[in-house]
């Protein structure tokens, strides 16, 4: 069964989770910190082309739930053609090793249900609207779409969802127009949910994708394990999807950047005719990228949520020199990638007000993209608070966020966090935290010395590689930039951390962070100076710093790895705290020895779960009194699995998993300061 055959499906479905609230008696609804009458909230948007779609009546949306006491079975995972039919993932063993990601016919990876034998990573061949081994399930709502958003011959079609949470995890169905069953899971009422998180989910220009077999086999693992126990949220960290072809698949746009003569670029207006291409790219390249490939399949199945990074614009924007920045054509280019941003990632509208209270909204508007930052705080079912910062739209070389904002952003937390019920806050960035610094790279890219060197690249005498093409600058200086660690960022780096430390001892809620961007695996954390004696379980300053990137750009090379790697030994952030790199990394996929135990330059996703007893593995060689304290009762933590490309470009995408534990904080004041 189609759509209909009415609506011809440019993008989508896509899912998006908003946050658990609690139904109060006026009808109105909160954020639900408890597990008492609690709502889910989320929706679903379909991107359709008009001149291949019927609107004689706007696209519906039937919603199904599970009832209780059936077997919670976990059903086929449906991919949608264009006209809406259901279609089935060809099993690994039926695919060459190289990026089919975007075929759409035969030779691609989805093929019409029951033409291809059942095999690993497959999804069942029967009927994608019967739940095998039970009855039937309950339609619980019939939802007629809001027209969101018309615009390039394309209309933005969003279906609002609210569902009461029950005592039982359940599986939600939702049918678009008549169309296949999709389904999705939501926890049960004071249940953690089952997160997934990934970042970089794109190819840097240049990148032989057949390499790597495109963005595929790491997504097959995802929904593998989604199949196996079912994901609540998939969290995206940022670079969803990589905007930098903009700079070669444009006219107008491409042009400017070639000027050479900086005062004059700087003076370009941001013409109708650049506008109109950059707006035209940006709908083109989101609506192939999120409903192509294995990445589709994932948007349709597991709610998700998402902040940006910069190459959801494009490489390095806002830490490019002011004079660079602020210029008509940038402050174009950051409008543009920020109203796609919200409609694909968010299916929201700029300048709107949303009915989530989800968002977290900046003091005031960036200095180059003139909106409004947008943060998110929700509940990931009980216990587990999320953060999700925008560090990108008040980004600035000196500045991630403004003071006004990270006001706002911790009053937030406050108000919400309550000691005692809530146990975790996994803060998300766009780059992590705690990682090496680089700050001698930074000082002899910067340095007075590399004048010459710019200059005979310039003239082409060197290659034009050396610099980037916005400002003409050292290139890899802005990725230095753009990070934490840089010494443009020490002091706000420095206070973020102590006030996190504060929140955590004042509310006893562990605190975790999640980073992506640097294409490789790692873990690194805080925590209280040794002389302090404190254990995990006591210690408010010990936060671990999850980094896992990328799910499917290319990881730098084990000798650059092995050169960060170096400067991953014991910092002191101040007299209290200290961080390092936990070296998790001692063996390779293949059980190896490696030399750089700190990194690991493979790519990778992550998933996160309640802790469970026997399920990870303690830490080996190189364990400190920090790890060793960890060997005690972990009930109520969490369980960080690092999902690692066991072979490149494998289309099956088998991964090797590093596992770390994270306790539960008991703090009170009297046992640490």
């Amino acid at each position: 069964m189609s759509t209909q055959a009415s609506l011809y499906l440019a993008c989508g479905p896509l899912l998006r989770f908003t946050g658990i609230y609690k139904q109060l008696e006026s009808g109105n609804l909160r954020l639900a910190s408890e597990p008492d009458g609690e709502i889910w909230r989320g929706s679903v948007m379909i991107v359709t082309a008009d001149a291949n779609s019927s609107y004689e009546s706007s696209p519906t949306l039937s919603v199904f739930k599970q009832p209780a006491g059936q077997e919670a079975s976990t059903a086929s995972l449906v991919k949608l053609s264009r006209r809406g039919e259901a279609l089935q993932i060809k099993p690994p063993e039926l695919l060459e090793r190289k990026d089919i990601s975007i075929i759409e016919n035969g030779g691609g990876l989805f093929v019409e249900p029951s033409a291809v034998p059942s095999g690993d990573g497959n999804v069942d061949s029967e009927n994608s609207g019967a739940l095998p081994g039970t009855a039937k399930e309950d339609q619980i709502d019939e939802i007629i779409s809001t027209r969101l958003h018309a615009e390039q011959g394309h209309t933005f079609w969003k279906f609002d969802l609210q569902i009461g949470l029950s005592s039982y995890e359940a599986r939600i169905g939702y049918r678009i127009s008549g169309g296949p069953m999709i389904h999705f899971w939501i926890p049960a009422r004071g249940q953690p949910m089952n997160i997934m998180f990934q970042s970089c989910n794109g190819f840097s220009l240049g990148v032989d994708t057949d390499l790597y077999s495109g963005p595929d086999p790491l997504w097959r693992d995802v929904l593998r394990s989604h199949q196996t126990r079912p994901f609540h949220v998939m969290i995206g960290g940022g670079d969803q999807l990589y905007n930098d072809e903009c700079t070669v698949k444009t006219h107008y746009f491409k042009e400017w950047l070639r000027m050479k003569n900086g005062h004059y670029k700087r003076s370009i207006p941001f013409s109708q005719e650049m506008r109109d291409e950059l707006e035209e790219f940006f709908l083109k390249h989101y609506t192939t990228w999120f409903s192509q490939g294995l990445f589709s399949v994932a948007n349709a199945h597991i709610p998700m949520i998402n902040i940006w990074d910069d190459h959801d614009i494009i490489d390095g924007f806002g830490s490019y020199r002011h004079r660079t920045m602020d210029c008509p054509v940038f402050a174009g280019l950051g409008a543009t990638a920020f109203k796609f941003y919200m409609l694909f990632q968010h299916q929201t509208l700029p300048g709107t007000e949303d009915q989530e209270r989800c968002w977290v909204l900046g003091a005031q508007p960036g200095p180059y993209i003139k909106e409004l930052s947008r943060s998110l705080f929700m509940f990931l079912g009980a216990q587990i608070a999320f953060l999700g910062l925008d560090c990108r739209t008040e980004r600035m070389r000196k500045q991630i966020l403004s003071d006004g904002t990270w006001n706002l952003v911790f009053e937030r937390c406050r108000r919400e966090i309550h000691r005692g019920v809530t146990k975790h806050l996994i803060v998300l960035l766009g780059v992590p935290i705690a990682y090496p610094r680089l700050s001698f790279i930074e000082d002899v890219l910067s340095s007075r010395a590399l004048a010459p060197l710019k200059a005979l690249a310039r003239s082409g005498i060197l290659p034009h590689k050396l610099l980037n093409k916005y400002d003409g600058g050292v290139e890899i200086l802005d990725d230095l930039d753009d990070h934490w660690t840089a010494k443009h960022h020490k002091r706000e780096r420095a206070q973020f951390i102590k006030r996190l430390q504060e929140l955590a001892a004042e509310k006893s809620v562990r605190v975790t962070i999640l980073g992506g961007d640097v294409h490789l695996a790692a873990f690194g954390r805080f925590y209280s100076n040794r002389k302090l004696a404190l254990p995990p379980s006591q210690d408010f300053r010990y936060m671990v710093n999850v980094t896992s990137s990328a799910i499917t750009n290319r990881p730098p090379s084990e000798t650059m790895a092995y050169i960060i790697g170096r400067f991953g030994g014991t910092r002191h952030v101040d007299h209290e705290t200290d961080e390092d790199m936990i070296p998790v990394f001692a063996k390779d996929v293949d059980g190896t020895i490696r030399r750089n135990a700190r990194l690991l330059p493979r790519r990778n996703w992550c998933s996160i779960s309640g802790y469970l007893p026997g399920g990870t593995r303690s830490l080996e060689d190189g364990q400190t009194g920090v790890e060793r304290a960890l060997e005690q009762d972990l009930t109520g933590g969490l369980t960080i699995h690092l999902n690692v490309e066991t072979v490149r470009g494998h289309p099956a995408g088998i991964t090797t998993t590093y596992p770390l534990d994270i306790p539960l904080l008991d703090y009170r004041p009297s046992e640490g300061s």
